[in-house]
């Protein structure tokens, strides 16, 4: 509203992907088409064993950790992870670790889920569960895409994803 637009699309990954979700639920008159990858809809055991399992930055690969250490610096990065893994957790104290599902049905725009099938931090049944949920979604599953799909096979991506858009 600030920037005056009246329609626009979304498109979120990880973590932006749920606020892009949540969005588009509360805001359907102004979402015009909604792209997500690498998104869940809730949090569930697994996931916070998954997540556990990248909180010590130290064990991160070199070629991943560099420039997130260049950019914030070691003990910010490291804080700014380990607090992320204790609030997405807890999520999954809820019954059924719900951060959004409710809102997905509310979702009413044109809506691409794009899901690596080698992703190590969101398991597919997260991508599954949400074009399931919302209405005439598509789902894209690349075979060798990770959580990072968009940064390794970014010319597919874009193809597609631009593909949707117009």
């Amino acid at each position: 509203k600030a920037l005056k637009f009246k329609k626009f699309s979304l498109l979120g990954w990880s973590d932006g992907g749920i606020t892009a979700l949540i969005a588009a639920a509360k805001y359907p008159a102004l979402i015009h088409k909604l792209v997500v990858w690498g998104a869940n809809a809730s949090v569930t055991q697994e996931d916070v064993r998954i997540y556990n399992g990248i909180r010590d930055v130290s064990k991160w690969s070199e070629k991943v950790k560099k420039p997130l250490e260049d950019m914030y610096g070691h003990k910010y990065f490291a804080k700014t992870c380990a607090a992320w893994v204790d609030g997405i957790s807890r999520f999954a104290e809820k019954s059924d670790g719900n951060i959004c599902q409710q809102l997905l049905p509310d979702i009413k725009c044109p809506t691409f889920i794009i899901h690596g099938e080698k992703d190590p931090l969101v398991p597919q049944a997260h991508a599954e569960y949400i074009h399931k949920h919302i209405k005439g979604s598509r789902l894209l599953l690349m075979p060798e895409g990770k959580h990072n799909l968009h940064l390794r096979f970014a010319e597919d991506f874009n193809r597609q994803v631009e593909g949707f858009l117009r």
